[in-house]
């Protein structure tokens, strides 16, 4: 039977574990797949290589919407890219590329037009060399002792609810702001940070009114607490440092040594943090790369205004 490569099925998922755990050498979770393909409320278009009944290839796509001021557009970021070891041996040497454009043109119909991921080294050269990916910057890392960021003070900051009604006027000056961010809404949190087996804590910032200012969403990794996402209206003023202060001030330091972030270098929010708070810059592993999707869209000077945290990684 000749290799088929289209868009993925729901009877194609068996075939797509048993493919998983031959590429990755440990089984998938079908739990986890079931939350980041089924249940994500901004689906997108994923791939696959089939010959006969069994998956060689897949490139999926985590779906969510690119928002910012210059527009709403459908977006994705790529992830469980994988081929089986067989692929090679079969005579179909082009699989990954053919799997890479097929995606492309399926998605762009759809007017996604880029996609993001944060590869290591290794994969990021095969993505620049066989699909044309283009590397923006080693993803900004910062991170900070905890005990320099506990401070005492009474602040409103609500901790380990879902996001709501508070979160509208936040989630919509998020959305308005100049620049590039994946979706922000109530709707697209809550299902992130649902993610079977994965513990995540939110902390909401509220002002007089009740209306949420900031917030950051915590996952404590060994002695590591990772702000997941962190964001705040205003890149200005003394919204951000109340809410770092009085996120790590709720940390158990008896547990938790160090809180670190993920966000571009070159944003103010780097800068603040690295300055006023004593964040320190250390090595990424990851880079942010971008793949063009539609040539008549402004990809290089999107990029570098690409607003990103490590909930922009599937993986975290």
């Amino acid at each position: 039977m000749p290799l088929s490569i289209r868009p993925t099925l729901p009877s194609d998922r068996p075939a797509l574990l048993e493919l998983f755990e031959k590429a990755f050498k440990q089984p998938a979770d079908p739990d986890e797949w079931a939350w980041k393909y089924d249940r994500n409320p901004r689906p997108s278009i994923s791939v696959v290589a089939v010959d006969g009944e069994r998956a060689l290839g897949f490139f999926g796509a985590l779906g969510t919407r690119y928002r910012g001021a210059e527009g709403d557009l459908p977006g994705m970021s790529a992830v469980d890219v994988m081929t089986h070891s067989d692929w090679r041996r079969l005579g179909h040497r082009a699989l990954l590329t053919e799997l890479g454009l097929a995606r492309r043109r399926l998605n762009a119909e759809r007017g996604v037009p880029f996609v993001f991921g944060f590869p290591h080294d290794r994969s990021r050269q095969v993505l620049e060399r066989l699909l044309g990916c283009r590397t923006i910057e080693p993803a900004g890392e910062l991170a900070a002792p905890l005990l320099s960021l506990v401070r005492p003070g009474r602040r409103r900051l609500v901790r380990g609810e879902p996001f709501g009604r508070p979160h509208a006027p936040l989630a919509e000056a998020l959305h308005a702001r100049s620049g590039w961010r994946t979706d922000r809404s109530a709707e697209v949190l809550n299902w992130r940070f649902s993610r079977p087996k994965v513990a995540y804590e939110t902390f909401q910032l509220l002002d007089w009114r009740g209306r949420s200012k900031g917030y950051a969403v915590v996952r404590v990794v060994l002695d590591r607490a990772l702000l997941v996402d962190l964001q705040v209206a205003g890149e200005e003023g003394g919204v951000l440092p109340e809410l770092i202060l009085g996120v790590a001030s709720a940390l158990d330091a008896s547990t938790v040594r160090r809180v670190e972030v993920r966000l571009p270098q070159a944003s103010r929010l780097h800068a603040r943090l690295r300055d006023e708070l004593g964040f320190e810059p250390f090595p990424s592993d990851t880079n942010l790369v971008v793949e063009s999707f539609d040539p008549k869209f402004d990809l290089d000077r999107a990029a570098r205004a690409f607003d990103y945290r490590y909930v922009d990684h599937d993986v975290f």
